[in-house]
């Protein structure tokens, strides 16, 4: 069935309701960034496989909002779909959008599972007099190969990596709920469950969750998880922390059974619509980031150590994979997807790893202009080849933690352009990685700092600079963010043991694009008369390609920062390799000089 019979097919059934327009967003249960293959809905129904977007049917038109990161890749997704791609914060958004076609007093219909509290309560404000209609799920009637929900056991991360034990984690977690004087917390999204319970599991590609939800209260902390999922292993874990396991679809009547007046703490952005329905009117609700989300953006020393230790393994393993890319471009043998592949396998070579932390962006020239690029789904790759940049972005999962960071590399002579954006991205990471601040401040400040040497040629890029970074969990992560913008997890304020990249970029559509990401840990740097001061301490250690810089744009401090850093690289990843990767590594780390 093709995309236009989809969309022709859900129309029926929509004529069926009087549904004027139907929403299929991109989210599962548990409001996840990525979601199982049974909940990738908005895929099946436009053919775009982006991880962030919106599509909407009307009765005549169908449109998909999507941001800055997959506007090329939506264009050429969409293309013969008969779908319109709006782009987020350029063109009409979708409440205008949903106003103009849909009638004053009309139906628009969505799966309220899917659907968060936060984000029905926004559309349903911007709606005014139209209806929402929460409980038609269209397109299980349409997909009629649809993968099954994923049915792989959850497994035990031991103390030896989490650093804490569950029956720890739910001590300090009823500690903040009596702070908020709540009886309850309600928890649906994967990684704050994952997380609570010290589990892992292999229902969402790249992320190492299980599909679960928990209801905590002062005397009971209650896993939702389907049986089959529970191994002995687990069992006995949990039992040891007084955990009481339910069958995952049980969630909704054990919601149902909290007694009225009680106080429920929840996320409204991690809470679908249909389960916060399940409560009874009478039950207060107290809503805020997830208190897990806020217990795991603040890393215990043993995350820490481990998680520097999982930066070296993939430090070795970049630096193996450039040093082949390298070689193999002069020879025209290595295309963008062969690239991914031997990364992967240069990954798995690490001891400990477990799977890829997202699908590896390699981009080759032109490509990396696509800020989401993604080989695997390109229908040429490009050929690597011994000039211009290539831009590659992965990151993976080991026991010991979670890494992402991205390097582009000379593949031989580039142009003016490139050397000068590419040494503004450069100057514009060592701002942020430098950056210095006192206690309680936010992510907006960071973002700034560094966006000011962009900013300073009059160029910018429109992703965040920064995430948050999880433990074996998402790779990203809250609450906090970087970015120059005093917006949502910019707000929030840095404290020691926050985990989050830095990664400015520049982006020239059909030429080439740039990005330097390293991911970096907040520390103390010591008290005066002006307060605490904090900055960062850098977790990755692959070479920065000095190739490409123009040494002319960067100030002395710039150039002993990077020069510094590449002799680190060296000397944390020398003992690990031999041969001609050592060699590389020894040649891409030799320092920087003026002339």
């Amino acid at each position: 069935m093709k995309i236009q019979e989809r969309i022709a097919a859900l129309r029926q059934h929509m004529g069926a309701r009087d549904i004027e327009a139907y929403i299929v967003p991109t989210a599962d249960p548990h409001q996840s960034e990525y979601v199982p293959d049974y909940y990738k809905t908005r895929e099946f129904m436009s053919g775009f496989t982006g991880s962030a977007g919106t599509l909407v049917i009307t009765r005549r038109e169908a449109g998909l909002w999507t941001d800055s990161r997959y506007f090329l890749q939506a264009e050429n997704q969409l293309k013969g779909t008969g779908i319109t791609l709006y782009r987020m914060g350029v063109d009409q958004t979708m409440e205008d959008f949903l106003r103009d076609k849909v009638s004053p007093f009309g139906k628009i219909g969505f799966d309220g599972l899917c659907f968060s509290v936060h984000r029905y309560r926004e559309l349903a404000k911007a709606m005014g007099t139209r209806a929402l209609i929460t409980d038609v799920d269209y397109v299980s009637d349409i997909w009629t190969d649809r993968p099954h929900l994923p049915g792989h056991p959850a497994y035990v991360l031991s103390e030896t990596y989490a650093g804490q034990s569950v029956a720890e984690k739910l001590r300090v977690l009823r500690f903040m709920m009596r702070e908020r004087e709540c009886d309850y917390t309600f928890i649906s999204a994967l990684e704050d469950v994952c997380y609570l319970f010290n589990l892992r599991g292999d229902d969402v590609e790249d992320t190492p969750v299980v599909l679960s939800y928990a209801l905590i209260s002062a005397d009971e902390a209650t896993l939702f998880i389907q049986p089959s999922k529970v191994t002995e292993e687990v069992q006995r874990a949990l039992a040891a922390a007084d955990v009481t396991l339910r069958p995952y679809d049980a969630v909704g009547d054990q919601l149902a059974e909290v007694a009225g007046q009680k106080v429920v703490y929840l996320d409204a952005d991690a809470t679908s619509i249909t389960l916060f329905r399940a409560l009874n009117d009478n039950v207060k609700i107290q809503y805020g980031t997830n208190l897990t989300s806020l217990m795991k953006a603040i890393k215990n020393e043993t995350e820490i150590q481990n998680m520097r230790e999982a930066f070296i393994k993939d430090g070795c393993a970049l630096v193996r994979f450039f040093n082949w890319v390298e070689t193999g471009a002069q020879t025209g043998g290595v295309n963008e997807r062969s690239a991914v592949r031997k990364l992967h396998e240069f990954r798995t070579e690490g001891e400990h790893f477990l799977e890829d932390s997202f699908a590896a962006i390699v981009g080759y020239g032109s490509n990396a202009a696509i800020v989401h690029y993604d080989p695997m789904d390109a229908d040429a790759p490009k050929t690597i080849e011994a000039r211009g940049l290539l831009l590659v972005d992965s990151g993976g999962h080991y026991l010991e933690g979670t890494t992402d960071i991205t390097r582009t590399v000379a593949m031989g002579p580039v142009s003016d352009e490139e050397r000068e954006d590419y040494t503004l991205v450069l100057k514009s990471h060592i701002a942020g990685m430098t950056a210095q601040f006192p206690k309680n401040t936010t992510g907006a400040y960071v973002g700034a700092v560094a966006m000011a040497p962009l900013f300073a040629a009059k160029k910018r890029f429109f992703h965040g600079l920064g995430h948050g970074v999880g433990h074996i969990l998402s790779v990203h992560e809250g609450p906090q963010t970087f970015t120059e913008r005093p917006v949502a997890g910019a707000l929030v304020e840095l404290a020691p043991g926050m985990v989050t990249s830095m990664e400015p970029g520049l982006y020239i559509e059909n030429s080439h694009g740039i990005r330097i990401e390293s991911i970096t840990l907040v520390e103390e740097r010591g008290e005066n008369e002006y307060g605490t001061w904090y900055g960062f301490e850098c977790l990755t250690w692959v070479p920065i390609d000095t190739r490409p810089v123009d040494v002319r744009m960067l100030t002395d401090a710039e150039l002993d920062w990077l020069n510094s850093y590449n002799e680190t690289c060296f000397e944390k990843l020398s003992p690990h390799l031999d041969g001609e990767d050592l060699n590389y590594l020894a040649a891409r780390c030799k320092p920087l000089e003026r002339h």
